[in-house]
Parts: structure tokens; C-alpha cells; sequence
């Protein structure tokens, strides 16, 4: 068996046509087509469904297929392993992330620019069980997600900073000139809420059963940005990771004040699959981001923001000129 017979079966199967498979893989339809027989051949079982053209995989094949794009997977793995010996990386680093992180992201993505110019990053918005699930099958190479009470498997983390809800509300006048307010005061205001599906809202119906009350918001969105043009026009009041404000900018017609009573604080984090060896973008991103916390350069990055500062343990780890 070659890598190149697994290679051709996996275009093969993205394109669901001999002819376009081929020119994708630079070789004659011919070739493409007696690489694939000979594999067949080789494990003794039949792995393309042939009708006169490409009818898709038998089940032995969809197997076949699965353990080729791992074996490709670790080839790739090897070859970006050797140049991070060399500090030459080059290709892609594949990031899951909340969407509450996306503020953030930037400030991550900039320290590993410097560090490695030749890689690009491809970042993609979801949900945490499918996060889980593309760290588990190799589709991402590491993950940025709220650690702690959240079902993380076999994953393993890193915090990387500490996030708190804030009270975002109308400037003309909404709750005078303070500076804060408590939970159970902002249950009664005219809300505007995340949708109970995402885990800020959990968090948040955390925060107001704490206080004994339960908010009848007027409005849900799973798009936080729209939250914030709502309250921009002077009627409702929201509650948002207070980070948001910090790197976007002020939002116009809005003051941004203090959830207190409790105080929530979440913290946020790399996830990534705990095996040997550690894939090598994993490993430079992991690897970066420690160093970072040890140096100070993460916490400068996130400077200047009320609601988002570096773990604790990153901050006693600072302290000690660690």
C-alpha cells in the first residue's frame, strides 16, 4: 500500500467522479483508477461501487476511507513536526471557537503570527459538542471553549483569561449614574437575553436563581450583536461578556455597568485531544499560549479590559516571576 492509493480514494470520494478526482490529483484517469483497484486488490475486499461511473463506496470502503484520511492525517502531522524542529511551520491551524470568543481571537492570533508567519488560521464558530467532536476526529487542531463545569471528555485544557457578565443599557438616564447593579435589580428591567440554548444564558439563569428571581426577557437572539442594537435604541437592556465592548469600541447610546450580587466569573480556554504524540499545530499553539501566560504577553493583550483578565492561576504564576 502507498499513501498516494489513499490519497486518490479520498479525493475520489469528495468528488464522486473518476475523471474530476484525477485531474485534482494531477495523474490520467487511468492511473487514478488502477491505484484504487490495486488497493482493493491488496486488502481483498471491494471498496468502490462501479456502474459503468462512480456510485460511491461500499461499507468496507467507507472504512477503508476513514483509516486513509488517518494515516494521511499523520503523515501531515510528521512533516509539520519536522519543521517546527526547524521553526520553519508552514500550513494551517484549524481553531474551533465560541462565538463569544471572537473579540478575543484576534489578540491570540496575532501573538501566533509573529511567531510562525507561514501559517494561516482557519477559524470556525460553534457549538461545543460539535467542537468536541472535530477535536476527537481531527478536523480541528484545537479548540477555544468556557472550561469548568462543561463535559469535556478526554480533552485537555489551558485557561487562558477570566470573562464577566456585564449590564449593558440605554445612556439616557437607566440607573442614574451608578457604576453597578445587582442581579436581582436587573431581573426587573425590560431585558433583551441570549437564547436559553447558549451556555451564557445558562450562566445567567445561574446568576438570577442565586438571587431567587427568574427575568421574562422581551425579546432572545442567539446573535449577541443583535442584542446590542436594541438596546442602542433605548428601550431594552442586555447582559453581555463585557469584553465586547472593551475591544469592539463603545456602542453608541449605550453605558456599559457592573453585574454584582453575585459576581460571575467564567473562565476561557484552550481544549485540545490528550494524545502522544501531540499534533504540531496543537503543540505550537498550546506551547505559545503557555509561554505567553509565563511571559506576561497574553495579559498584556488583554490590558485596559475591565471584564477579561488572565486566570487567576496565570496571574499567581506572574507574580512569582515564574
Amino acid at each position: 500500500m502507498f499513501l498516494r492509493q489513499f490519497q486518490y480514494l479520498a479525493t475520489l470520494a469528495e468528488e464522486k467522479n473518476f475523471g474530476r478526482a484525477a485531474q485534482r490529483c494531477n495523474v490520467s484517469q487511468p492511473s487514478l483508477s488502477s491505484a484504487v483497484k490495486q488497493l482493493e486488490q491488496e486488502l481483498g475486499i471491494p471498496i468502490v461501487l462501479r456502474h459503468q461511473r462512480f456510485s460511491g463506496l461500499t461499507e468496507e470502503g467507507k472504512r477503508v476511507l476513514e483509516w486513509g484520511k488517518r494515516i494521511l492525517a499523520d503523515r501531515d502531522a510528521m512533516l509539520m513536526e519536522l519543521a517546527l524542529m526547524h521553526r520553519n511551520l508552514e500550513g494551517r491551524i484549524r481553531i474551533g471557537a465560541m462565538p463569544m470568543s471572537s473579540p478575543v481571537l484576534p489578540m491570540i492570533d496575532r501573538l501566533f503570527f509573529v511567531r510562525y508567519p507561514g501559517v494561516q488560521i482557519e477559524t470556525h464558530f460553534i457549538g461545543l459538542d460539535k467542537m468536541i467532536d472535530g477535536l476527537i476526529n481531527s478536523y480541528f487542531d484545537i479548540g477555544v471553549t468556557y472550561l469548568g463545569e462543561q463535559p469535556l471528555g478526554r480533552l485537555k485544557t489551558l485557561p487562558l483569561y477570566e470573562e464577566e457578565f456585564a449590564l449593558l443599557i440605554p445612556d439616557r438616564g437607566w440607573a442614574g449614574n451608578r457604576s453597578s447593579m445587582a442581579w436581582a435589580e436587573a431581573a426587573g428591567l425590560p431585558l433583551c437575553l441570549l437564547s436559553p440554548s447558549t451556555h451564557e444564558r445558562q450562566a445567567m439563569n445561574k446568576a438570577f436563581t442565586k438571587c431567587g428571581v427568574t427575568p421574562k426577557p422581551r425579546l432572545e437572539s442567539e446573535s449577541i450583536l443583535n442584542l446590542v442594537f436594541h438596546v442602542m435604541q433605548g428601550d431594552l437592556a442586555t447582559i453581555i461578556p463585557s469584553h465586547f465592548q472593551h475591544f469592539i469600541g463603545p456602542f453608541p447610546r449605550t453605558r456599559l455597568i457592573a453585574l454584582e450580587k453575585p459576581q460571575v466569573v467564567q473562565n476561557v480556554g484552550l481544549v485540545w485531544v490528550d494524545a502522544q504524540p501531540m499534533r504540531p499545530m496543537t503543540n505550537a499553539m498550546v506551547e505559545l499560549m503557555k509561554e505567553a501566560i509565563k511571559t506576561g504577553a497574553l495579559a498584556e493583550q488583554l490590558t485596559g479590559n475591565s471584564g477579561t483578565s488572565a486566570p487567576a492561576e496565570t496571574r499567581r504564576t506572574q507574580a512569582k516571576g515564574v
